[in-house]
């Protein structure tokens, strides 16, 4: 049984940002990822290293997992018994992929404070 629900920005034009960033992952990357999701919605809380804040971005937390040795996160928050997943992205040093991650995160949870985009179940 699922204690969390996954849930993800959609953009006005309809875009989900994770189900997109999802499919541009590598196979292997790809299937890692939704073990990773699929085990974690069943804990009851989520540990460090798994689910951590985001540093200078008060509210946000990232989710962690490596895939074929490179980190992956989701940046996003917390709403009840939901995670709202934001951005998804890379991350070798301080160097992050997209480039911007952090300008999307602050740019998304405005477009979703402004009406300017939705909040719709992420499938696993």
């Amino acid at each position: 049984m699922d204690r969390w629900r996954l849930r993800q920005f959609k953009s006005p034009s309809g875009r989900e940002v994770i189900s997109d960033w999802r499919k541009s992952l590598a196979p292997g990357r790809r299937a890692v990822m939704d073990i990773f999701l699929k085990r974690i919605v069943k804990m009851q809380s989520w540990p460090t290293g798994i689910c951590d804040p985001i540093k200078g971005h008060t509210g946000n937390w990232e989710l962690r997992w490596t895939a074929e040795k490179v980190e992956h996160r989701i940046f996003g928050y917390y709403e009840s018994s939901s995670f709202v997943m934001l951005v998804g992205c890379t991350h070798k040093g301080k160097t992050y992929d997209p480039h911007g991650a952090f300008e999307m995160l602050k740019d998304r949870v405005a477009k979703l404070a402004r009406g300017e985009g939705t909040i719709c179940d992420f499938e696993l």
